[in-house]
């Protein structure tokens, strides 16, 4: 009859890689969700302030309030890039704030993945009675 003495540990060491793998992945998804809400937030509060000011400080003010939601939640992410666009139709005015980021990946260099952008759109309507 074999013994199967140190058969637990084989198989341990052979399953620590695929259950790191895992970990990781786990790590870089909810890294990605988190980015996501941030980015999409950051925008949502960067076109609300950007329809309350002059269409000649919305691109400043967006990317102040954006900046500092950002800093404020904790970001997940590096290398911001924000741009407003005013729209100045005849039947409305609205102003549209687009956040990109790459996602911080520092400590999952083991998976090789890469760089991952969240994007997020938010547009405003601009009441004509509030802005300055």
């Amino acid at each position: 009859m074999k013994t199967e003495r140190g058969s637990a540990t084989v198989e341990l060491v052979l399953l620590t890689p695929v259950l790191m793998t895992l970990a990781l992945f786990v790590v870089i998804a909810g890294r990605t969700g988190e980015s996501q809400i941030q980015v999409h937030h950051a925008a949502d509060q960067a076109a609300r302030a950007a329809s309350m000011v002059s269409p000649a400080a919305m691109q400043q003010v967006a990317e102040n309030v954006a900046f500092e939601d950002l800093a404020n939640n904790g970001v997940a992410c590096i290398k911001t890039k924000i741009t407003v666009s005013f729209d100045d139709s005849q039947t409305s005015h609205s102003v549209t704030v687009s956040v990109e980021c790459v996602i911080n990946s520092a400590g999952l260099d083991l998976l090789g993945l890469s760089e991952r952008r969240v994007k997020a759109n938010s547009t405003e309507v601009i009441d004509r009675w509030r802005v300055n």
